[in-house]
């Protein structure tokens, strides 16, 4: 019975993490169909978005977005 209660409370401290992660990764790849990209291709980014999890994500929104001008 304690697993249970130990296995929810990692659940609901890992849950705004996981929501984080996903709402960025599909902020990311709606900016990358919407507004394109700066130095790799759209499939390119958006396979690094999916697959490297946050950190590609940031990587995309550091190196990857095109600035509007």
């Amino acid at each position: 019975m304690m697993n249970i209660a130990i296995t929810q409370e990692l659940i609901l401290m890992l849950l705004p993490v996981v929501l984080l992660q996903y709402g960025l990764a599909i902020y990311c790849v709606i900016d990358i169909l919407r507004k394109g990209t700066k130095n790799l291709n759209q499939v390119g980014w958006i396979i690094i978005v999916m697959l490297i999890n946050i950190f590609g994500s940031i990587a995309y929104l550091t190196v990857g977005k095109r600035k509007d001008v």
